[in-house]
């Protein structure tokens, strides 16, 4: 494509081409820093598994059928390859379906799906992150999966969000906010009540039909762990208004200084498109009847659209507090590119590649959550490499277990300290707190490490109740009775202030 045709049309093809470019490099910064995320830690050592027992049995057939094997080997980074490539596949057809002739501005009006700062907490998991991805393409190809007989038309849309759930079940609330957008777009474009309300009608029986399937493969190997709900109490109510609010306040506190005009900007540009939408919406020949159904739709689509961002999780009985459970918010960008699309190109036929401006700041959002990965990555071999040491010049070397107390709230990465400055954003999205896993210890060529699980011995550890016969910053030393045990420590120090440093020409001011 070039530069000049930035507001021609484009072939399928270059779509195409474009979706592979821009996916490819939004993700570039996590295959760089190739981190072994939480669950990775231990699922690396194991070959993957505990799928089928969190409900999400199609992972590991994605990864049997890519690893030619039963098991799932840590085959990074190609599965994210395989699910950056559906995914451009996905846009593209979506770009088709929204517009009739796109041209580059339209292409970035979908990409928010895949540029939300939130998914990229998804996308750190290197097992998780992938499969999370083809959940999306499903979903996405349900959203615009159309055939001409009723049987077809839902049963299709229904098998392929039963395969999404299977890959991640809170990805119900992406699927469901999408359709909203939709709904709204078909309302803008001044579509028939019939033809808006067949899509409502056939993409919830897609859904119940979905339910059903899932129920009765993937959740029968569900274990009671995932599945307790929040009783059915006043007091629930209360916890799920407080954790919706948890979320829109997380949220809020996302827009950093050079962010924040780019949201305000794209908030005023959806108000307006979405009352303007409303106001032509009153203005048609229709009857009262399909006019009122319609109004109540496209009034209801907002919101449903909102509530699914928090999703499912608020009425479980374990709250994640994740940014992974926030792929909906994915359909909101999707939203608020398209009406500021819209309002933009009424005002020149070209200013749609202002949308480029904030696609830019998701893109420098990720290479800085790429960095801090890295960073993270970095910490953990250092401390690694001194526990191993002092464990291999200590009397736990001769001790056959060996019990760990990991520490999941440290919050310590002092070398991150600039990038959480200029974007606080990226401590939720990261979301490490803690300095080391046990499951890390194999990499140092050390197998007899376990995670400690007898509350009594925990407790008087905390306590101080034994001498440490090593202690560091990070960690201290024990060995009692016939056993090891590795304490891992919170730093006192506040990691975000660091020292001022001396430039080499500022040396004689600094002493």
């Amino acid at each position: 494509m070039t530069p000049l045709r930035y507001a021609q049309a484009l072939t399928r093809n270059e779509v195409l081409l474009f979706f592979l470019v821009a996916n490819f490099l939004y993700v570039f910064p996590l295959i760089q820093a190739d981190y072994f995320y939480n669950d990775d830690n231990w699922r690396v050592l194991i070959g993957g598994g505990g799928w089928r027992e969190e409900g999400r049995a199609a992972i590991g057939f994605f990864y049997n059928i890519v690893s030619f094997s039963s098991k799932a080997p840590d085959m990074f980074p190609l599965p994210l390859f395989i699910a950056t490539a559906t995914l451009s596949l996905a846009l593209r057809d979506l770009t088709f379906f929204y517009f009739e002739r796109p041209g580059f501005a339209h292409c970035l009006v979908v990409l928010p799906i895949w540029y939300n700062p939130a998914f990229l907490q998804n996308l750190s998991y290197r097992y998780d992150g992938p499969t999370m991805t083809l959940g999306l393409v499903a979903l996405i190809y349900a959203v615009i999966w159309q055939r001409r007989r009723l049987w077809s038309d839902i049963g299709g849309a229904a098998l392929l969000i039963a395969l999404a759930l299977s890959f991640y079940q809170l990805l119900i609330g992406f699927f469901i906010a999408l359709c909203c957008v939709e709904v709204i777009r078909r309302v803008w474009e001044g579509q028939t009540p019939e033809v808006i309300l067949a899509f409502i009608g056939r993409k919830s029986m897609a859904i119940a039909i979905a339910v059903l399937v899932y129920y009765a493969t993937t959740y029968q190997w569900m274990s009671g762990l995932r599945q307790p709900m929040l009783a059915l109490e006043i007091n629930s109510l209360l916890e799920i208004r407080e954790r919706v609010f948890q979320v829109g306040r997380m949220l809020s506190g996302w827009g950093a200084e050079g962010v924040r005009p780019l949201v305000w900007c794209g908030t005023v540009l959806v108000v307006i498109g979405y009352a303007w939408a409303g106001f032509n919406l009153l203005r048609r020949p229709e009857n009262l009847w399909r006019k009122t159904v319609l109004v109540t739709a496209y009034l209801l689509a907002a919101p449903v659209l909102l509530m699914c961002i928090p999703g499912i999780t608020v009425f479980f009985a374990y709250f994640n507090k994740g940014t992974r459970t926030l792929a909906a918010l994915s359909a909101l960008l999707l939203l608020m590119f398209f009406f500021s699309f819209q309002m933009l190109t009424r005002l020149h036929a070209r200013l749609g590649v202002v949308l480029l401006v904030p696609l830019l700041a998701m893109l420098s959002f990720s290479f800085g959550h790429g960095r801090v990965l890295a960073l993270q990555k970095e910490q953990e071999s250092a401390v690694l490499a001194s526990l191993a040491y002092d464990i291999t010049h200590s009397s736990l070397r001769d001790q056959n277990s060996i019990y760990m107390i990991p520490e999941p709230t440290a919050d310590w990465l002092p070398a991150a300290s600039g990038a959480f400055a200029a974007m606080p954003t990226l401590k939720q999205i990261v979301g490490v707190g803690y300095v080391l896993l046990p499951e890390a210890l194999p990499r140092a060529g050390i197998t007899n490490v376990y995670l400690a699980k007898d509350p009594g011995m925990i407790a008087a550890l905390r306590r101080g109740d034994y001498p440490p016969v090593v202690s560091t910053l990070f960690y201290d030393l024990y060995v009692i009775h016939d056993s090891g045990y590795i304490f891992m420590k919170k730093p006192q120090a506040n990691p975000d202030v660091v020292p001022k440093l001396c430039l080499i020409t500022d040396i004689e001011q600094c002493h």
